[in-house]
């Protein structure tokens, strides 16, 4: 396989990893109550893995949506 066939194929592999991580983050926020658009927004654009796999724990271990606001940062 080509190198530029194989590079496409791991840049789409990251994109659906980090797309998967962000609905999970906002699947966990949805228990917590109503997701404001602009929240959405920024889980969805994130793309780094490392952020997402932060904001999971912390959707995980927060209580409200503002806590989660919070320790996002």
């Amino acid at each position: 396989m080509c190198e530029a066939l194989e590079e496409l194929m791991k840049d789409e592999l990251e994109a659906k990893k980090s797309e998967g991580k962000a609905e999970s983050v906002l699947e966990l926020l949805h228990d917590l109550g109503e997701v404001s658009e602009k929240l959405r927004d920024q889980i969805m654009g994130q793309k780094d893995t490392e952020i997402l796999n932060h904001w999971l724990k912390c959707a995980a271990k927060a209580e409200t949506i503002e806590e989660f606001e919070q320790k996002m940062q």
